[in-house]
């Protein structure tokens, strides 16, 4: 049971025994240092020492008669007329206040303070939470750190205070409210409303309203949905009314249409001439709209402010934009769209190549059929995809996602020039942060690391993915696939697969699952063949029953002869050992020795953290992006220039000349997007993502990415160049692999899984899979190694993969030799065992000694304290109880070891006293009459049994005088 709990149920039932048993008293108290003054007051709890100074729980006043106040807890004062104050020194003194949690104060009438220091000083206020403070009257905080001066006012969220308490956010208008974090409201203003963060209304602004973090108020009688920097849509807005008197705020369905306009009064404002249209374009069917545009290609258009489209079908939008070849497309600020069929849409983007796009934040797209896409990437090579932020691609047909990865490197051409180096980083992907890919038909998934501009994880090989963070893959190391973390390859090693975080590899066919000093079992795998040319791995179901080996050929690495039945051999155990045998492995292990090193006083702590490879672990720093990275530049002079953009009506307008809605067809003609060019997602089916040059989806919820890729099975993926998945629920990862069965997975290159098998997985180059539930690791004539395996289950049912340590151990134990190991294994657990339970015996003997004493209605709670002991082990308990009444009681007690690795127990208890007996009140008397009236029964005792003493020795020596007087009696009767 939680402490927490445990005083709840306590307060509980005192205040139920209080309403039970008191409800006729005028006044209540209980518990040291709590103190109820007249009238019909409670006080309940106990008082607090701090600085020397009693502060005691206390309902009521000495100087004066208060009713109804009630003080329950630790140094609480409830001082005024139907006060309340619950929890650890809470006051409230005022009339009907209230104050419950941890210093919480209620000093004026009708308010109320919850929480943790929180102060009300308003009339009829209310303070809940944390920390904060209510003035004025009527007024409600709620969260914490909100300070409230203005009269019938709100704060609702989290504030802030200074080093000495002071509040920095505080509303001190009258009849205003605040709802969010870090919100203040001038002195004089008054009526405003805030629903947002970060947000300050000045002095002298009424009536406004004030929507969103971090934005200003327009002055009086105004609705702020942003500042001057952050600007937000209203959508969802009713049609409103157009008229001369009209206050409504209009649609962009409106202004769209222009109907109900006043068309004579927009001509004379625009200065344009009877037909409606302002046209400075030198191109045949071309239009320039705006300030110094230019369009001088056929059909062209620029709107905005010195936008130039020099070709045929080119567009320039927004300010300082360049369509400079035929079908180009530049929108936004200073873009420069130089490639047939290229677009540039944003801020500072090229795109300079042929079918080539750049959408975002200086973007460049320079390679044919390029894309860029978010901040700063660089697309160089041809078909080269950069999304995300600082991305850098240099191979050819290759794609970069994510935060400041790199394909391939550049080198100088006779120029003196940098330009992509065709000879790596072909056909390649990298997914996640800071990592670099400069081999060919390779991948990575996941976070790297930067060193200043230098790249500290890299994929420099062939054919070879990698999956998960902080991984390297050495050149000259081909066809290696890794899953895990902080996993390196080194220079030539070929065909291997490394699973698992921290696992090594050190040789070429090789399947590793951790490391020398990190060791992974395989578990769930099925049963591999048994036979002179198999290459499966065995389970330790298969290695505990033997089933299917070569019983001659075992029998001859154990040196038995073919007569010799060792069936007959019988495994011992606690069941069925001998006294003998007991004695001689005490000998052998040396006993007394061990114990004299169990509590590891003499060990070497430093040699055995190596042993362990424990204490010497570098933790890894997550990475944590911030907005000082200058994501945004010239936010100032953009939103400045924005204005003169065009509007999505503007473009809808204009797309397409010959109608007045978008023809879709025409724009993704125009924009060089949707077709096989690999800039954007071209799967067909619902749910589906392709990319990449020559990349189909045509299953649903499919996903593939890369170089003519093609799947067509449903919730399945392919990932490198050129992959085909027919089958469902089915992942190909690397290049040249082929899944046409259903819930399959390939991590490797040149794989086929044919129709029919199901639920299997192939590793490594070149890997063959021949049936359903199978795990391979290599083909026939170039199997892999399974290294860094953990120790796996051995017995009837198990389907964990056993190294070869287990098998070498196996054939050991079959000797005399691997006799007496085991039983040296079985003596280890038991006395593992006899530890055990030496400590639960001193810990339940511990717990045993807590005893609670007789009833004393004046001393109902009851600390208890005991030593236990069991062998070699000891124990100490510490307990508490509570008399509830004479006919209930609870004990709590917790013991603990005496060893490095503290052990622990615990119990709880609860005692209730049933039968005739039950109910039996208690006469309080004094102690010293008690004392003396024992004292007189002691004397009178003693009298009395002097007395007794006195008639015995009476009645023996009549006894005897009777004895003697028989005896003459009977003399005479014989002499008659």
């Amino acid at each position: 049971m939680k402490k927490s709990n445990l005083k709840l149920s306590i307060l509980s039932l005192l205040i139920l025994l209080i309403q039970n048993s008191h409800a006729d008293e005028y006044n209540y108290q209980a518990g040291l240092g709590s103190i109820a003054y007249p009238n019909r007051n409670v006080a309940v709890g106990s008082s607090y020492r701090e600085n020397n100074v009693e502060n005691k729980n206390v309902a009521g006043a000495p100087d004066k008669i208060i009713d109804y106040a009630t003080a329950i807890g630790i140094a609480n004062k409830a001082t005024y007329h139907y006060s309340s104050a619950f929890g650890f020194q809470n006051e409230s003194t005022a009339d009907s206040s209230s104050a419950f949690g941890y210093r919480n104060k209620a000093n004026r009438g009708y308010s109320s303070a919850f929480g943790a220091r929180n102060m009300t000083k308003g009339i009829y206020s209310s303070a809940f939470g944390y920390m904060n403070k209510v003035i004025g009257d009527s007024s409600s905080a709620f969260g914490a750190r909100y300070a409230v001066t203005g009269n019938s006012s709100g704060a609702f969220g989290v504030g802030k205070t200074s080093f000495s308490d002071e509040h920095e956010y505080i509303n001190e208008g009258n009849n205003s409210y605040m709802i969010g974090n870090k919100n203040k409201i001038a002195s004089g203003s008054d009526d405003n409303f805030i629903l947002g963060n970060n947000v300050s209304i000045g002095a002298a602004i009424t009536k406004s309203v004030v929507l969103g973090d971090s934005s200003t108020s327009g002055g009086s009688n105004t609705v702020s949905v942003g500042s001057a920097t952050l600007k937000r849509k209203i959508v969802n807005v009713g049609d409103g009314e157009i008229s001369a008197t009209s206050t409504d705020a209009v649609t962009g369905k409106q202004l769209y249409s222009g109907d109900g306009i006043d068309t004579s009064a927009w001509k004379n404002k625009l200065g344009v001439n009877s037909g409606g249209v302002i046209n400075t374009g030198t191109g045949t069917d071309s239009t320039a709209v705006g300030v110094n545009n230019i369009a001088k290609g056929n059909s062209s258009s620029a709107f905005g402010y010195r936008n130039e489209a020099s070709e045929e079908n080119s567009s320039a939008f927004g300010y300082f934009n360049t369509a400079g070849r035929k079908n180009s497309s530049a929108f936004g600020r200073a873009n420069t769209a130089s490639g047939e069929n290229s677009s540039a849409f944003g801020y500072f983007n090229n795109a300079t190549k042929e079918n080539s796009s750049a959408f975002g934040h200086w973007n460049k797209a320079r390679g044919k059929n390029s894309s860029a896409f978010g901040y700063k990437n660089i697309a160089n090579g041809e078909n080269d995809s950069a999304f995300g932020f600082l991305n850098i691609v240099n191979g050819e047909n290759s794609s970069a996602f994510g935060y400041r990865n790199n394909i391939g490197q550049l080198k100088k051409d006779d120029w003196g020039d940098f330009v992509p180096d065709v000879n790596y980083g072909k056909q390649s992907l990298v997914f996640g942060t800071e990592y670099s890919v400069t081999g060919n038909y390779s991948g990575v998934f996941g976070v790297g690391e930067l060193n200043g501009n230098d790249y500290k994880y890299i994929n420099e090989g062939n054919n070879s993915y990698m999956i998960g963070n902080k991984n390297k893959i050495a050149s000259g190391s081909d066809d290696n696939f890794i899953l895990g973390n902080n996993v390196a390859i080194g220079t030539g090693i070929q065909n291997s697969v490394v699973l698992g975080n921290n696992s090594t590899v050190s040789s070429s066919n090789t399947v590793s699952v951790g490391s020398a000093t990190l060791k992974r079992k395989i578990v769930n795998v099925g049963d591999g063949e048994i036979s002179a040319t198999s290459t499966d791995a065995v389970t330790g179901k298969q290695l505990y029953s033997g089933d299917g080996i070569d019983t001659s050929a075992w029998k001859n690495k154990l040196g038995v002869g073919n007569t010799v039945d060792l069936t007959s051999y019988t495994k011992r155990d606690t069941s069925n050992l001998t006294a003998s045998d007991v004695t001689t492995w005490q000998s052998k292990l040396d006993v007394t020795k061990k114990a004299d090193y169990k509590d590891a006083n003499d060990i070497d702590v430093d040699k055995w953290k190596t042993k362990l490879g424990v204490g010497s672990g570098i933790p890894v720093d997550a990475y944590t992006k911030t907005e000082s990275d200058n994501k945004f530049v010239d936010k100032t002079s953009y939103n400045t220039d924005k204005s003169n953009f065009a509007t999505k009506n503007d473009l809808g307008k204009f797309a397409d000349a010959s109608s007045t809605n978008i023809d879709v067809n025409k724009w993704r003609a125009r924009l060089g997007v949707g077709s096989s060019s690999g800039t954007t997602n071209t799967s067909t089916a619902t749910g589906g993502l392709a990319l990449g040059e020559g990349t189909t989806v045509t299953g649903e919820y499919s996903t593939a990415v890369g170089y003519k890729n093609n799947v067509s099975g449903n919730h399945s993926g392919a990932f490198g160049d050129p992959n085909v998945v027919t089958g469902n629920h089915s992942y190909a990862f690397g290049n040249n692999n082929t899944i046409n069965g259903d819930n399959n997975f390939v991590l490797g290159n040149n794989v086929t899984i044919g129709a029919g098998i199901q639920n299997s997985v192939a590793l490594g180059n070149n890997s063959t899979v021949s049936s359903s539930n199978e795990v391979s690791v290599g083909s026939k004539g170039k199997e892999r190694k399974i290294t860094n395996v953990a120790d796996g289950e051995v017995s009837a049912t198990s389907t964990d993969a056993v190294t070869g340590k287990q098998l070498y151990k196996a054939m050991q134990n079959s000797g005399a030799t691997g006799i007496e190991n085991l039983r040296n294994e079985v003596y280890e657990k038991i006395d593992d065992v006899k530890d055990e339970v030496r400590g639960v015996g001193s810990l339940s003997a511990a717990l045993a000694g807590l005893h609670p004493m007789q009833y004393d209605p004046k001393a109902p709670a009851q600390i208890m304290a005991a030593l236990g002991q069991y062998k070699n082990k000891q124990s100490v308990a510490v307990g508490l109880s509570y008399y509830f009444n004479d006919r209930f009681m609870m004990s709590a007690g917790v013991a603990l070891s005496g060893e490095k690795k503290t052990k622990s127990m615990a119990n709880v208890g609860f005692t209730l006293k049933l039968g005739k007996g039950s109910g039996v009140t208690y006469q309080e008397t004094p102690q010293y009459v008690v004392q003396n009236e024992v004292k007189r029964l002691t004397v009178e005792n003693q009298d009395l049994k002097a007395k007794v003493n006195k008639q015995d020795n009476k009645m023996k020596e009549q006894d005897e005088k009777i004895k003697n007087l028989e005896e003459k009696l009977n003399m005479l009767l014989k002499n008659k």
